[in-house]
């Protein structure tokens, strides 16, 4: 499999509800292609996170302004 395919396996078990520890003990990939992975996904959550913020802010402003 090649590195692209096994951190898109490992971020899809991340999604999935699994955790760091889990994926790690997985043993499935190197040390380092998981921790890349983590790494990535966990970057992913903190956009996904403040794209999230920023619409429910915006929203709220909208509101208030309509009221």
């Amino acid at each position: 499999m090649t590195e692209n395919t096994l951190k898109t396996q490992l971020k899809q078990l991340l999604n999935r509800g699994y955790s760091e520890i889990d994926v790690l003990n997985l043993g499935i990939a190197p040390k380092h292609l998981v921790d890349q992975a983590i790494s990535e996904y966990n970057a992913d959550q903190r956009i996904q996170d403040q794209t999230l913020r920023t619409q429910h802010n915006q929203a709220n402003f909208a509101m208030r302004l309509g009221g």
